[in-house]
């Protein structure tokens, strides 16, 4: 027990000597303002729906390539963080400010997505279906074309990508 506690000291001593900070002390410090400050701060540097908007097109253009070469355990990860990267999406702002001042609610419109065309993309992939995901995969461009068009934003109309938004992912099966 002696040893633990000369052993702590002398740690304690050296993390002074070297100017090494002391985390329990930081974490203690209040914060000016508290909790309405920091909701606040919170409010001000949260991502906008365009940020995690592009993890999503990321993530749904990878996951045609990964499909495409029949990768359906790298096409079913990149399903997956689409998915995440929506619901992202709408806990930023699940409540959609329309251009004529009028709301749309989001959360409700992937509620209704989710569980048909992101459900027939999944089905496609872990069946290991090409024909099948290919179809859910466009029917599932649709929607969300539609989920863009009641969010006021028409014109951001996914589409089939052409090329993957990134070259250094190797999207052929374990080859």
């Amino acid at each position: 027990m002696l040893g633990a506690i000369i052993g702590g000291m002398a740690v304690e001593y050296w993390m002074v000597k070297h100017g090494v900070a002391n985390v329990a002390a930081d974490t203690q410090t209040p914060v000016p303002g508290g909790v309405a400050a920091d909701v606040a701060q919170l409010k001000k540097i949260t991502p906008v729906q365009a940020h995690t908007m592009h993890d999503v097109g990321y993530h749904w253009a990878s996951l045609w390539f990964a499909a495409e070469k029949k990768n359906w355990p790298l096409a079913m990860y990149f399903f997956r963080e689409a998915r995440q990267a929506v619901r992202w999406t709408i806990l930023i702002r699940p409540v959609r400010q329309l251009p004529n001042g009028g709301t749309v609610d989001i959360k409700a419109i992937f509620d209704s997505i989710d569980p048909s065309a992101f459900a027939a993309v999944q089905i496609a992939l872990e069946d290991e279906d090409a024909a099948a995901f290919e179809s859910a995969y466009k029917q599932a461009l649709t929607a969300c074309h539609s989920c863009h068009s009641s969010a006021g934003l028409p014109y951001l109309q996914p589409t089939v990508p052409t090329s993957p938004p990134s070259t250094i992912l190797n999207f052929n099966a374990g080859k």
